[in-house]
């Protein structure tokens, strides 16, 4: 708001009534009083008055003052306008899927899949989608910083350096403790450091814990690794509480790997979830069965017995079955006997006995080797809690020394933070290579900040023999440097990153490869593609089963007895997992994420404790109330939300927030419960059994989205049994048969168009951050969330059917349906929506009054209004009022203001450059030439789009698919987006036993 005297007289220059109601009206003279009104006023006047409420619908027409800054240093590297892409390696999570990113003008603003890598396949999680904001993170450090202050690199290697050349020459014991290092060259320096100092050694630590997984091979097949499963290889698919589809271990490779074995032209495999939460993964199974996590090892146990008695192998032991599963365990272990070879059972446990138990089943069903890969093992988890817990003592005790963190926070995370952080007093000095000043490192005696993943060299080994490259798509920002450069700097080898890595693969890896001589050939090569995949020269050594088995189910056997002998009365289990957003919760800071709806839940915005109807019903609970869970000493205070396909026995929470030294994004959001965590011989157990709930009496407003929770009897979502897809006849669409009153529309070249496939899409939500980063979807925060006005072109609807204690679910992509005879364009006074000669109905932002007309005639309920000025205003800052946050915005799409009414285009911008594309190299747009951005994130490949005017287009030829639908067709809207229906394909255990 600004205004200009001129003698006497007052100009007011304001952008919307906001600024009139929130005080900034300095110099507004009252033109009118109660007793005198045109005495004592002028026309000027009146007509202020008069005119203010077409003024307030008329103020988005004018648009913010913007300053472009031209590139004033040309670049061979770098056209101004033009975008460049760069292989890379996603830092995320452990799990080091390749990459693309786009840069414009030099600043990376997407991320895409790597189609070269063949574990990601051109997939991405939301979370990876979600990476390049984190790289215009505020909160990131500027510079070094030793005991509290900001310090120079030269400074804080000389403190550091000669502090370990202390402790090395007095045998004094240094630590580094990490997270999962993927990286085969980042191992390497490592591995030096401890040959030269044998007082040294390295602890990795995860707070979400895989480290049962790989001590149950080792004892099972001599080899501590995490197997590389293939869910595409699987006929029948049993999963005890590990989501696959969601958090668990690759989800993007798994969703891949798991929609192409479903797919309806290829023989179906069938999915068995035993779990005690809805997740993911249960929310895509053919039979779902809730069970409280005690009972995961019983479930497996007794998959065992029955498989080992079929096979004639005696002596497992007998054991309590949960009465839920107990239904379905017969038939479960007949599809398992009936599919030998072609099976896979999986589990989350943190149990290293009911591990044990599933290798074991994998085993007895011909699974090694076909399904379970211990040849070429996953190199992505490599924690070791037992070294954790040897660290904590070893702190206790005050014998460490020097202690090096490099991308862990235990302060935040660790079951018992408080006694590593008394441990942490006791070292002598301490080193962090945050990024930020987080939970842990804000104790620390020095941090050294890392760079960006976007902004350093690396490489990674996901799987054994799959190699990737990561190279730096932007300059890094800020005075940070590559952790593995700190390393060889103290360590005396003051080499950069890159002659490091460069110097690593030519010793190491340019020998494996046989397809040339020339080294910088072979590197250019895969600097370009990405990823180097070693090819093997002999075929895999058979690995032979040497676990004792017998012991490990007589373990089992013996917590179940003990589950079943323990009180429950009015306690309750509790169930820790990870979000599909926030996953730990190093991703805290991330507004994206944090305003990402939970696939199931459709929470946003923190963390509530997840209870059963017929729970809710017995203590008198509704969404919303607040809670506190006792567990032992630890008291935890969450709001409720009534789940439906909860397991009865069991409270599931979300960890990753709670946070309080995030960021301004993630600080103070939801509960941090991993002090509700237990230790079970020195490994992470995320379930407690015991737990009580009381009731507070008090309430919170919950920020979920999707509140309809009925269709109103409408087929909006359509499913069909695999029986009918033999028999299912194409269904006449709604042009076909009803009369329109619009008059033939001019066309053009080209009908753009999308299909999505109800049975591919998981819910993971990828799609929807991956709209966001290509669209510029501002975030609006939680109290806009709680008042329903979410941002999102795109949204995951769930749907349930069924008994609400354990209903069937699918999740629906729904966007703008770009109608042929849309409702929006007829009640638009303006003309700001309109039809283009494309097939896309089109929204024209600076006609736009916001009226919101167009909102109340759509029938899908896809259209978004700006009810505030999102971009550059204090009230919203999360990364849209800070100038760095704003780095990640995409030039190619307009940043809407106040008032504006904004949806789904099909990514618009993406179509116009391919026909440009097309059109520079003289030939026709060519199927498959432009992907929208929900288009080529999705790992499930759900999604396809294309010229419905090409009768060999893929997506006409799905809309001739005999599962095609359109969503409300009984409307004739003529939508030129539809959808394949859902198939069921139920396991009637009744049938099978």
């Amino acid at each position: 708001m600004d205004d200009h005297r001129s003698g006497d007289e007052v100009r007011l220059h304001w952008k919307s009534p906001e600024d009139l109601r929130n005080g900034s009206n300095r110099g507004v003279e009252p033109a009118f009083n109660d007793g005198d009104w045109l005495g004592g006023s002028t026309r000027r006047d009146f007509l202020t008055l008069a005119g203010f409420s077409l003024t307030a619908a008329l103020a988005a027409c004018r648009a913010p003052i913007e300053k472009a800054i031209p590139l004033l240093v040309g670049s061979d590297d770098i056209t101004p306008g033009v975008a460049s892409w760069y292989a890379t390696t996603c830092g995320a999570c452990p799990a080091g899927c390749g990459l693309l990113v786009k840069t414009r003008d030099g600043r990376p603003i997407k991320i895409e899949g790597n189609s070269s890598s063949a574990l990601s396949g051109g997939g991405t999680c939301a979370t990876g989608q979600a990476a390049v904001l984190s790289l215009y993170d505020d909160a990131r450090l500027r510079s070094p910083m030793v005991h509290g202050k900001a310090s120079s690199w030269s400074k804080a290697d000389a403190v550091i350096s000669n502090t370990l050349r202390g402790a090395f020459a007095s045998r004094q014991n240094v630590v580094l403790l990490s997270r999962n290092i993927g990286s085969p060259s980042t191992n390497a320096v490592i591995e030096e450091w401890s040959q030269l100092n044998p007082h040294f050694r390295h602890v990795i630590y995860e707070p979400v814990s895989l480290s049962a997984l790989r001590e149950a091979q080792s004892e099972c097949f001599g080899r501590a690794a995490v197997p590389h499963y293939r869910f595409d290889k699987a006929r029948v698919i049993v999963s005890i509480d590990a989501d696959f589809l969601g958090t668990w271990l690759s989800p993007v490779e798994f969703t891949r790997q798991y929609v192409r074995g479903r797919a309806a032209e290829t023989r179906r495999s069938q999915h068995v979830q035993y779990e005690s939460r809805f997740s993911v993964t249960g929310s895509n199974a053919d039979l779902r069965v809730p069970i409280p996590p005690s009972s995961h090892g019983a479930v497996a146990l007794g998959l065992l017995r029955r498989v080992a008695k079929a096979q004639g192998l005696d002596g497992c032991p007998e054991a309590p079955e949960p009465a839920s599963a107990l239904a379905t365990l017969d038939a479960v272990a007949g599809l398992l006997l009936k599919h030998h070879g072609q099976s896979l059972i999986v589990s989350g446990s943190q149990d290293v006995a009911v591990q044990t138990v599933v290798a074991t089943l994998n085993q007895f069903l011909g699974n090694i080797g076909t399904t379970v890969d211990l040849a070429q093992p996953s190199l992505q988890r490599r924690e070791n809690d037992s070294a954790m817990a040897a660290l904590l003592d070893d702190l206790d005790r005050g014998e460490i020394d020097v202690l090096l963190l490099h991308g862990v926070n235990p302060a935040y995370d660790h079951p018992d933070a408080r006694r590593f952080l008394a441990g942490l007093k006791k070292v002598r000095f301490s080193v962090s290579t945050s990024d930020r000043m987080d939970e842990t490192s804000r104790f620390a005696d020095a941090v050294c900040p890392d760079h960006h993943f976007l902004e350093s060299w690396g490489d990674a080994e996901p799987v054994q023999s799959s190699f990737s490259l990561a190279q730096p798509a932007i300059a890094p920002l800020f005075n940070t440097r590559s952790a593995v450069e700190s390393l060889l700097s103290w360590s005396g080898r003051p080499l950069d990153h890159y002659a490091y890595l460069r110097d690593y693969w030519r010793r190491a890896l340019f020998p494996l490869q046989k397809e040339t001589a020339d080294f910088d050939a072979f590197w250019d090569n895969t600097l370009r593609e990405g990823v180097f995949v070693v090819s093997p020269t002999s075929d895999p050594v058979p690995i032979a089963f040497r676990g004792d088995w017998k012991r490990a189910a007589e373990a089992v056997a013996g917590l179940a007895r003990a589950s079943v002998a323990s009180p429950h009365g009015n306690t309750y289990e509790v169930d820790l997992y990870e979000s599909v957003a926030l996953r730990d919760g190093r991703h805290a800071n991330n507004p994206w994420l944090q305003e990402l709806p939970d696939p199931i839940s459709k929470m946003t915005w923190g963390n509530v404790a997840a209870v059963s109807p017929a729970t809710a019903a017995a203590l008198a609970l509704a969404d919303g109330d607040i809670v506190v869970l006792r567990s032992g000493g630890t008291a935890t205070e969450l709001p409720v939300l009534v789940q439906p396909g909860q397991d009865a026995q069991t409270i599931s929470v979300a960890v990753g927030y709670g946070r309080i030294a995030a960021g301004k994004a993630g600080n103070d959001v939801g509960v941090n419960v991993f002090p509700l965590a237990t230790m079970n011989n020195g490994s992470h157990r995320l379930w407690m059994p015991n737990v009580s709930i009381e009731r507070t009496g008090r309430r919170a407003e919950l920020a979920t989205t999707q509140r309809h929770f009925s269709m109103e009897g409408r087929d909006i979502v359509q499913e069909l049994s695999v029986a009918d897809l033999s028999r299912s006849e194409p269904a006449p669409l709604a042009e076909h048969h009803l009369p329109s009153l619009w008059e033939p529309r001019p066309e053009g070249d080209h009908s753009w168009g999308m299909v999505i496939d109800l049975d591919s899409c998981t819910g993971c939500s990828a799609c929807v951050i991956a709209c966001q980063s290509e669209n510029n979807v501002p975030v609006v925060g939680k109290q806009e969330v709680q008042r329903t006005r979410e941002m999102h072109w795109i949204r995951i609807d769930r749907y349930y059917s069924g008994a609400p204690e354990n209903p069937e679910s699918v999740h629906q992509p729904m966007m703008c349906q770009h109608c042929g005879n849309a409702p929006c364009e007829t009640v638009c006074p303006v003309l700001a929506t309109t039809h283009s000669s494309d097939g896309l109905n089109q929204q024209i932002y600076n006609r736009c009054v916001g009226t919101r007309y167009c909102a109340n005639n759509c029938p899908y309920k896809v259209r978004r209004f700006n009810w505030f000025q999102y971009a550059q205003n204090p009230s919203f800052d999360f990364h849209m009022d800070s100038a760095l946050g704003r780095m990640v915005l995409n030039p190619d799409v307009t940043v809407r203001s106040r008032g504006v009414m904004e949806k789904c285009s099909l990514c618009v911008q993406r179509i116009q450059a391919g026909k440009v594309q097309a059109l520079q190299e003289k030939r026709v747009v060519a199927d498959g030439d432009i992907k929208t951005a929900c288009q080529q994130a999705c790992p499930a490949e759900a999604i396809v789009f294309g010229d419905l005017k090409d009768p060999h287009s893929r997506v006409s030829e799905l809309r001739r698919d005999h599962r095609y639908y359109n969503v409300l067709d009984e409307l004739g809207t003529r939508p030129n987006v539809g959808y394949l229906k859902k198939i069921r394909n139920r396991i009637e255990t009744q049938e099978l036993k």
